[in-house]
């Protein structure tokens, strides 16, 4: 639906008008048939904040901002990646400790495993350059920088940095 372009009035004028715009709004019945409707709202958690109350009750209504969704994605395939790491460097520490294992094997197993942690990388770079371009400009603090192997390792295993780079 088309909403008509008002000028925005004075100050004195603007509660008159906001007051206007929700009773026109729910004359044409854009109030009707909303999710949770008749609920209360469920208020948990610290709301003493303005910006926490505002992203509280966008989540608990089921709208939240395109580049924080994203940027959960990114928490979870960096972590996915992180575990993949660890588990590739732990699997090659213990298959080279023990003494009946095939060397080869396990060096060619490690490369295989750090194909698919520079593959989840990549995964995780993509939705980086999302996030970035998703979000607006007035807010610069918030872009994310891509991801790479170095700084997965330091985080996980600082001490397999030779292992990688």
């Amino acid at each position: 639906m088309r909403i008509p372009f008002r000028k925005m009035p004075d100050a004195p004028q603007r509660a008159g008008f906001v007051e206007e715009q929700i009773n026109e709004a729910i004359a044409r019945g854009e109030f009707q048939n909303l999710k949770g409707q008749g609920k209360p709202l469920a208020l948990r958690g610290d709301l003493s904040k303005a910006d926490e109350m505002r992203q509280k009750l966008r989540g608990d209504a089921g709208y939240g901002v395109p580049w924080e969704e994203v940027g959960r994605e990114i928490e979870v395939m960096t972590r996915r990646a992180e575990n993949e790491l660890l588990r590739a460097i732990e699997f090659r520490a213990a298959g080279l400790a023990s003494k009946k294992s095939d060397k080869a094997k396990i060096e060619a197993d490690f490369q295989t495993h750090l194909g698919r942690v520079h593959t989840a990388i990549g995964a995780v770079n993509s939705l980086v350059l999302k996030h970035n371009l998703l979000l607006p400009q007035m807010l610069p603090h918030l872009y994310r920088a891509r991801l790479k192997i170095e700084t997965l390792v330091e985080r996980v295993a600082p001490e397999a940095k030779s292992l990688i780079v």
